[in-house]
């Protein structure tokens, strides 16, 4: 079984990503032939779009040369602010993961954004479909209140907008998302990429739009995701943003400004790295 990964990044995430799918497909790489798709934050759109049939050259093509006005509003933000933020939380917290997020999403909770009508339409003008794929997706969210997560599929009972909508809710950029009497915050509060939910698959390819996230306490886990798969038997690929995708990036994901020459850096950097997972990918 072959799992795709799609961490966490923003709009310029997303941008990114789509690039770096189209341009390894143009090698011969097709990540859209996935088993199982697990999404976080901007990686829950990116794989809901590749569940729900889209070929990535279309998506490339909407953060290039967009058919329709976009939606989407900038927020201000700063990666490097956030990972500083979690670090010193790390430090207010001795350690305790588990009090970190229920700090995060508390904050979360108080946070006044966008009205959340406002912010459920911009997430359903992201996917093809309003409701679940046939193929597997899996979409991690973190309950606000408890600080655990949560992985949405077809079989929760939860619309597919509203899943991936909690997945991308950003704390303080984006309001929490009511689920069946509960509140749910962005997945990247567990981790940005949350590989380990990949558990069972032969072949994982994990697209980590922020990187590693060596830097971040709070949601940097993918290295020890990583070697959790490689210890229950998977092949596991990592791709990350190169220094000219990183720089296109920016340290500002949630300004859609960042779309487009996130989307060519990805496209770029998509077809030099195909040839480094086509063995493991291939059927």
């Amino acid at each position: 079984m072959r799992a795709a990964v799609l961490g966490g990044g923003g709009v310029a995430g997303i941008a990114w990503a789509s690039g770096l799918l189209a341009g390894m497909a143009r090698e011969g790489v097709h990540v859209a032939q996935a088993d199982v798709f697990v999404g976080t934050s901007a990686g829950s759109v990116v794989g809901a779009q590749l569940a729900c049939g889209a070929a990535p050259e279309a998506l490339l093509a909407e953060h290039l040369t967009p058919r329709h006005a976009s939606l989407e509003t900038a927020r201000p933000y700063s990666q490097a602010d956030a990972e500083a933020r979690n670090r010193a939380l790390m430090d207010k917290v001795a350690g305790d993961l588990a009090a970190a997020r229920r700090r995060i999403g508390a904050f979360a909770l108080r946070s006044g954004t966008v009205p959340p009508a406002e912010r459920r339409a911009i997430v359903a003008a992201r996917l093809p479909q309003t409701h679940w794929p046939d193929s597997a997706l899996r979409v991690v969210a973190v309950d606000a209140a408890s600080g655990e997560h949560r992985v949405f599929d077809r079989h929760s009972g939860v619309e597919l907008v509203d899943a991936v909508a909690a997945s991308c809710a950003v704390p303080g950029a984006w309001p929490v998302v009511a689920i069946q009497g509960r509140q749910y915050m962005d997945g990247g509060i567990r981790s940005l990429t949350n590989a380990d939910i990949a558990l069972g698959a032969s072949r994982v390819l994990v697209i980590a739009p922020l990187g590693w996230g060596d830097g971040n306490p709070v949601s940097g886990h993918l290295r020890a995701e990583v070697a959790r798969l490689r210890e229950a038997g998977a092949r596991v690929n990592v791709i990350v943003p190169d220094p000219a995708s990183a720089e296109a990036l920016g340290d500002n994901v949630l300004d859609p400004a960042r779309r487009a020459p996130s989307a060519r850096a990805g496209l770029a950097q998509g077809l030099r790295a195909a040839a480094g997972v086509a063995a493991d990918w291939a059927t």
